[in-house]
């Protein structure tokens, strides 16, 4: 799980790597107390994110009832493509439990590429827009 600050961290991190702007990046990834490093908030964040899109996609929504909570989750855990995002978030976390210098910039793009492989027809031209709403989205929660 991950607070509202991590998320906001995460997501100008993800925004500092696809505009290139390594010295965000940089500041980005110094940690202060109690906060995870950087690739390990964003393998979390990858973790949380993709497990609403999966939700999201089998219809799950906040006024869903338990039946039908469980049924999206049996058709979901029959599927290939449920199970391959499972692997790749494990191995976002891997990756990240062992860092090296480019990783968290490696990382942000990667969840890029996995949060637009569920729009379905998302481009490169949406990702900045689709950053400011996850933003005001984690604002608006404050979780």
């Amino acid at each position: 799980m991950t607070t509202a600050d991590e998320t906001l961290r995460v997501l100008a991190a993800v925004e500092a790597a696809w505009t290139g702007d390594a010295a965000a990046l940089e500041a980005l990834a110094v940690t202060g107390p109690g906060e995870r490093p950087l690739p390990e908030a964003i393998a979390a964040f990858a973790e949380t994110t993709m497990q609403t899109l999966l939700g999201v996609a089998a219809g799950v929504h906040e006024g869903s009832s338990p039946a039908e909570v469980e049924a999206a989750v049996e058709r979901l855990c029959g599927e290939v493509g449920t199970r391959m995002t499972k692997v790749w978030v494990q191995t976002l976390a891997r990756w990240a439990a062992s860092p090296g210098p480019r990783t968290a910039e490696d990382l942000c793009h990667v969840l890029i590429s996995g949060i637009l492989a569920f729009t379905g027809d998302g481009t490169e031209a949406d990702v900045l827009p689709l950053l400011a709403q996850l933003r005001a989205a984690t604002l608006a929660q404050g979780r």
